[in-house]
């Protein structure tokens, strides 16, 4: 019976000065690098939506383009540079080809469709890495300023 243990632990020892110093300074990282965290993945989720919508864009308007070939209508020139056509005014709006020649657009059109996030998962993944190391920087340097103005002390 001597082996028994008692029914409850004793509690912890106090923290010191020190100790609830860091513990503070974590707690303020740790909010600081979870916003920067959020931020930065909306930020990543922005540029990837507007990559694949700018990517959907391009070949939605190329194809109207080649349709406009295929067909032998006649394509617009713009007002202020002859040499170039105005695809916008030719009926198929978009900004995707201005300056590019219709080369350009029949053999986008001739590609394939981009697939529902092939343009998408590049720059978010990218944004996600960049946003995780840029929070883990921002808690390790609040973490570590906390350490320091501890004078060194344990957590």
């Amino acid at each position: 019976m001597t082996e028994l243990r008692p029914y409850y632990t004793a509690p912890p020892p106090p923290l010191t000065a020190g100790a609830r110093f860091i513990r503070g300074f974590k707690r303020v990282g740790a909010v600081v690098a979870g916003l920067v965290l959020l931020v930065g993945l909306f930020f990543s989720y922005m540029v990837a939506r507007e990559a694949q919508d700018r990517a959907e864009r391009r070949f939605s308007q190329a194809t109207c383009i080649a349709s406009l070939v295929r067909n032998n209508r006649p394509l617009e020139r713009k007002t202020y540079d002859r040499n170039q056509y105005d695809y916008s005014a030719s009926g198929c709006p978009g900004y995707s080809f201005d300056y590019e020649p219709i080369s350009a657009a029949l053999d986008a059109a001739s590609g394939r469709a981009p697939a529902p996030l092939e343009y998408a998962i590049e720059p978010f993944s990218i944004g996600a890495a960049v946003s995780i190391g840029i929070a883990a920087t921002a808690f390790l340097s609040f973490w570590l300023l906390g350490w320091l103005c501890a004078g060194f002390t344990r957590d």
